[in-house]
């Protein structure tokens, strides 16, 4: 028997049947899924041999090879006492303290073996190679870190010591047990090695951007390796070349069962009607992606057109002929919000099925942090409630997407994902598992909506994101009613800079725009009008809270209803209490904002919808009011007969104007935006904004924006769409420094730099894709105590749970449901919470044991509402610091 079969993987002492998975069957297991998931036909085995030059078969076999070293780390002594196994013929405990990861002893074995085991002929090196030593060690480093980095994060050895971890005691070597399952492994799946390439620093340079797609790939491989139900323990002793057939009959079905057997079969695209099944009339915008020439390679588009345009579905064009063409093989929707994501996932639930075959089984995941809370998504998961259903395709899909969807981590390894933009983001920050996000990504379309609402920091990372994913041959589509011209040059530049191409001048300033940039040419296309969407809003001002509070009850009066969009939730919470005061009906009054508890938060959405939906009637219009905060202009297909708006810079005022008879409804007067906003002066003071608009003041602080968004204003009269909409974005975003009044400088200085800092932060935070899949040097971007995150704001948010007494005992605000932990939630500003009155002690014993049930809630703020003085919440009004 060789000595490596004395080493186990895996083990369950005590269990019924074998009691152990030898070690050498565990990295045969993966090493199977592996060599599925890189067949030479596939698109990703083909994408990495065309970027590093070798044809797909040797390059499986290599990549296979190096991923069936995956837990060399194993073959310690050290780690073979943790499974605490006592059988005969294994290896003996020597008692020895585990405390460390196998992975890293993996890093350690390799460093100290594998020049050995290179010039004994265990790795099957080129007989006729002079590489040496040192001039291999740096590219071996690299090609071999995504394998020994297979739990999520690159490791590194550190100042480990062999002998403390690695035994030979007389009768067993770790290190030669290890070296004989190297050199068997070898001989069963003869690697090729590129030693030319290996020593070529250009050919490493494009080894490292990809390592990291290869490290997902080794992540993903060992994930489904280490499915029991597929690969059962066994602890019988054979040849390896006995039990790699069993291996790979075993892979195959788990690929068939969670999806990943074979991808789905794209079908050219053909036209709307095929799609929604009747006549339709694509818009202008629709036309040219059905027109469009595609380029060679991976390609970006930036569509920018007004809201009603048909953007979503010219996106979809654009993919389902990416997909056809070769560009991919599925498709990633990411939106700014929870709830947008909800309703891209809802209009795709039928839609992505036209992109492929019939006989095509595409998975569809949503990805966001409460998607338990959607129901849709969770039908499509739910476990069958009996075996005998005749829809056998159905049970197969749900068991495919129930594996897909058990963490976020997974979602986008879908065919088709949609979800919020953090999850595409967090593949470029040090998260444990990016590395399977980026697979996700490396063979998809990745569709971004409203670019334009990502701060500096977002941007960054957005481009940190487009420049790999052009790097890895991928195809991108951005969506935006406003961009300023200077965030488009910065998008196409990071596109470019990812295809290693120079950055392309852009000129043309027309609107609509079509840009479609690849590596040889980057074509600006003006787009026509779709007529029903184009509009005209005028613009009134208001100078007070109390002639907005006239407006809206005027509006009432004549039967109208009207929305009441403020900068602020404590100013929408005042303006509400005014006009519920004085509403000939105050059940007509809503009050929508973020500062509510998710139950009730889901339950005022759904009454929004309700009220000023698509769906609405006259009778149920009549007279209502809603106050709200920007949630409403980001999420929601609402639209109102009359509109007043909190002053906010024009892109925003822009937005929040489409939500303004947005929906056909028969005659009705010219649309009117009433914007709430200071008396205008031409030589303003420091604090023009802050005495009447504090709350702006604060969300806002540079009042610059704010005062040339109401100069352009004034001087057009009016929000004319399209055609003026780059007078409007850049009269506000491109107005040179000199336009500025004096007494604004020192709040937009500040507001510059703390912009220079957010981009700084950003890339101190992003992982640096084009360095490799590699921890070098004493950095450790993984680090625990290094807080990293997709979105960046003044001040961090806190999640708090909310509490209530039931009798003695504490319980959820919410109770008797399946995600009672969730919907009891709401999110605050860290400030905000220390307002809360801490947990009474008493109560110390009753949340632990909350936190043992619902175990999201150990990292959560518990408040009990009614043992505060202060703060209260209503589900009416959300959470309140007013005194009680």
């Amino acid at each position: 028997m060789p000595t490596y079969h004395r080493y186990a993987g895996k083990a369950l002492p005590g269990q019924s049947g074998d009691a152990c998975h030898l070690l050498a069957w565990h990295s045969l297991d993966v090493a199977a899924v592996g060599w599925h998931l890189l067949a030479p036909e596939r698109s990703l085995t083909k994408q990495l041999a065309a970027q590093l030059g070798i044809e797909p078969e040797p390059l499986r076999r290599l990549l296979v090879f190096l991923l069936g070293l995956h837990d060399l780390g194993k073959f310690s002594r050290a780690f073979q006492e943790v499974l605490k196994l006592a059988l005969d013929g294994m290896v003996q405990p020597q008692g020895k303290p585990y405390k460390q990861r196998h992975d890293r002893l993996g890093v350690l074995l390799w460093d100290n073996c594998w020049n050995t085991w290179r010039k004994d002929g265990a790795l099957r090196w080129p007989e006729d190679s002079t590489a040496t030593k040192r001039k291999l060690w740096t590219p071996m480093g690299y090609l071999l870190a995504p394998f020994f980095g297979h739990h999520g994060q690159p490791v590194a050895t550190g100042q480990l010591t062999f002998a403390d971890f690695f035994v030979d005691d007389g009768e067993l070597e770790d290190a030669t047990a290890a070296g004989d399952f190297v050199d068997d492994w070898a001989a069963l799946v003869e690697p090729y090695w590129p030693v030319d390439q290996l020593l070529d620093e250009e050919w490493l340079e494009r080894f490292k951007t990809l390592s990291w797609t290869v490290a997902g790939w080794a992540t993903l491989s060992d994930w489904l390796g280490s499915n029991r139900d597929y690969f059962p323990y066994c602890q019988k002793p054979m040849a390896l070349a006995d039990y790699w057939p069993r291996a790979l009959k075993q892979a195959e079905a788990v690929l068939d069962a969670t999806g990943f057997a074979r991808p789905p079969e794209p079908v050219p695209y053909a036209g709307l009607a095929h799609w929604f099944s009747g006549k339709v009339t694509p818009t202008p915008l629709q036309q040219k992606a059905e027109n469009l020439p595609l380029q060679a390679g991976p390609q970006l588009f930036i569509l920018e057109d007004v809201t009603g345009a048909g953007k979503t579905e010219a996106a979809c064009i654009l993919t389902q002929r990416l997909l056809a063409d070769g560009h991919g093989e599925g498709l990633y929707f990411a939106l700014p919000t929870m709830a947008t994501s909800n309703a891209m996932y809802t209009r795709l639930g039928d839609l992505h099925h036209r992109f492929y075959s019939a006989a095509s089984k595409p998975s569809l995941v949503l990805a966001h942090g409460a998607r338990a809370l959607n129901e849709a998504f969770e039908r499509s998961i739910a476990q069958p409630d009996h075996d005998d259903y005749a829809a056998m395709d159905a049970s197969a899909s749900t068991q495919c997407n129930r594996w897909l969807a058990d963490s976020n981590k997974k979602a986008l390894l879908a065919d088709v994902g949609v979800g919020t933009i953090d999850q595409a983001l967090m593949g470029g920050l040090p998260f444990r598992h990016q590395s399977l996000r980026l697979l996700g990504l490396a063979r998809k379309v990745l569709i971004i909506d409203e670019v334009h609402a990502f701060d500096h920091y977002m941007q960054t990372l957005l481009y940190h994101l487009l420049a790999h994913h052009a790097r890895q041959g991928g195809s991108a589509i951005l969506l935006t009613a406003t961009l300023p011209k200077a965030m488009r040059e910065a998008l196409v530049a990071a596109w470019r800079h990812g295809l290693d191409a120079a950055p392309s001048a852009l000129e043309v300033t027309d609107y609509p725009l079509l840009t479609h940039c690849g590596k040889n040419a980057t074509d600006e296309i003006s787009v026509n009008t779709h007529p029903e969407v184009a509009r005209r809003v005028a613009i009134t001002w208001l100078e007070s809270e109390d002639e907005a509070i006239e407006r809206v009850l005027a509006a009432v009066a004549a039967g109208e209803c009207i929305v009441w969009v403020r900068n602020t939730v404590d100013d929408a919470i005042r303006a509400y209490q005014a006009l519920r005061e004085r509403h000939p009906d105050p059940e007509r009054c809503l009050l929508f904002h973020a500062r509510f508890a998710m139950v009730d938060r889901q339950r005022i959405e759904s009454e929004v919808i309700r009220r000023f939906g698509k769906e609405s009637t006259p009778t149920l219009r009549s007279g209502q009011v809603i106050v709200t905060t920007q949630v409403f202009q980001e999420s929601l297909d609402c639209d109102a007969d009359q509109m007043v708006s909190d002053i906010a810079p024009i892109d925003l005022l822009i937005q929040r104007a489409g939500r303004l008879q947005r929906h056909q409804r028969g005659e009705r007067p010219a649309p009117v935006l009433q914007v709430l906003a200071p008396a205008w002066s031409d030589t303003p003071s420091a604090d023009w904004l802050s005495q009447a608009h504090r709350g702006t003041q604060a969300v806002y602080k540079d009042t610059s924006l704010i005062w040339l968004t109401q100069r352009v204003l004034r001087e057009r009269g009016a929000i004319v769409m399209p055609g003026e909409a780059r007078t409007l974005i850049e009269g506000v975003y491109a107005a040179p420094t000199d336009d500025l009044p004096e007494a604004f400088d020192l709040a937009h200085f500040e507001r510059t730099g703390m912009d220079k800092q957010a981009i700084s932060m950003a890339t101190h935070n992003a992982l640096n894709l084009e360095d490799g899949y590699r921890l070098d040097g004493d950095f450790d971007p993984w680090q625990e105590e290094r807080e990293t995150g997709t979105r960046l704001s003044d001040e961090q948010s806190v999640e708090v749970v909310l509490l209530k007494r039931r009798g003695e005992e504490l319980v959820l605000w919410v109770e008797d449901h399946r995600h009672a932990d969730r919907l009891s939630r709401c999110r605050l500003r860290e400030s905000q919470v220390k307002k809360l009155t801490p947990l009474p002690g008493h109560y110390t014993e009753q949340w632990e044991a909350l936190q043992q049930r619902h175990r999201g809630l150990r990292f959560v703020h518990p408040w009990l509402p009614e043992e505060d003085d202060t703060c209260s919440y209503d589900e009416q009004w959300g959470v309140s610091f007013e005194q009680k």
